[in-house]
C-alpha cells in the first residue's frame, strides 16, 4: 500500500484575527473599514486609493482598496451592462467576505462602488464583516458638466461618456442611509490630495 504524506481528514487552522494597525490613528483600537459611494465620475476610484495611501503614509500601516464594480465584473464573465441587481446583491456580499479576509491578515481596507445606495445594500456587505469592524461612510458628490468632463477624458470608460447616458444617471441618483453618519464631499473644487486629506482628517476626529 502506497502511503500518503498528508492525512485526508487534515482540518484548516483558521488563523488568529489581527487588528490592523491603521486603527491606531485615532483614540481607540477598532477595525476600519472606509466605504465611499457616489455617482458615475464623481472620483471614488481615485479617492479610494489616494486615502488608503494617505492612510498608510500617517500611520505606517497596510490598507487595501476593493473596488465593488471589479468585483461585479469578476462574477460576471460575460461583461454585459452591469444592471443585475442580483449580481450586484452578491458583489456587495463578495465585497464584505474579501474585506473580512483582509482585515483578518491585518489590513484596513477602504471600499468604493456606486451601488450602496440603501441601508439594506450595506448591511448586504456589512454581514459578512468580522463583529468589530468599524465602518465609516463617505458619500461624494459633483456637478453633472465635471463628471461628463472627467469621462470624456477617461479612455477606459464607455457609455459612460455619453451625456444622455450621464444624465439619467445623475437625475436618478439617490443614497439613502437612513440615519447613518456620513462625510458629505463635494469632489468637483478641490484637488484629490485635498480630499483624501479631508477624509482621513475626518476618519481621526470621529474616531
Amino acid at each position: 500500500m502506497n502511503s500518503c504524506p498528508f492525512s485526508v481528514s487534515q482540518r484548516r487552522v483558521r488563523q488568529p484575527y489581527r487588528r490592523p494597525t491603521i486603527a491606531r490613528v485615532g483614540e481607540d483600537e477598532d477595525v476600519l473599514v472606509v466605504l465611499m459611494c457616489g455617482p458615475i465620475a464623481s472620483g471614488k476610484s481615485a479617492l479610494g486609493r489616494a486615502v488608503a495611501g494617505r492612510l498608510d503614509e500617517i500611520a505606517g500601516s497596510r490598507c487595501a482598496v476593493i473596488d465593488l464594480d471589479l468585483v461585479y465584473e469578476v462574477l460576471d464573465p460575460r461583461g454585459g451592462l452591469k444592471g443585475d441587481r442580483h449580481l450586484w446583491a452578491e458583489a456587495r456580499r463578495v465585497a464584505g467576505g474579501v474585506a473580512g479576509v483582509l482585515l483578518r491578515e491585518g489590513r484596513s481596507v477602504v471600499v468604493e462602488g456606486g451601488e450602496f445606495f440603501t441601508g439594506e445594500q450595506l448591511a448586504e456587505f456589512e454581514h459578512e464583516l468580522p463583529e468589530d469592524a468599524v465602518v465609516r461612510l463617505v458619500r461624494l458628490e459633483v456637478d453633472f458638466e465635471t463628471a461628463l468632463r472627467r469621462a470624456r477624458a477617461d479612455d477606459s470608460r464607455g457609455v459612460s461618456k455619453d451625456a444622455a447616458f450621464l444624465s439619467r444617471h445623475y437625475a436618478k441618483f439617490r443614497i439613502d442611509w437612513g440615519d447613518r453618519d456620513a462625510l458629505k464631499l463635494n469632489t468637483g473644487s478641490a484637488s484629490l490630495a485635498e480630499t483624501a486629506r479631508s477624509v482621513v482628517d475626518w476618519l481621526t476626529l470621529t474616531r
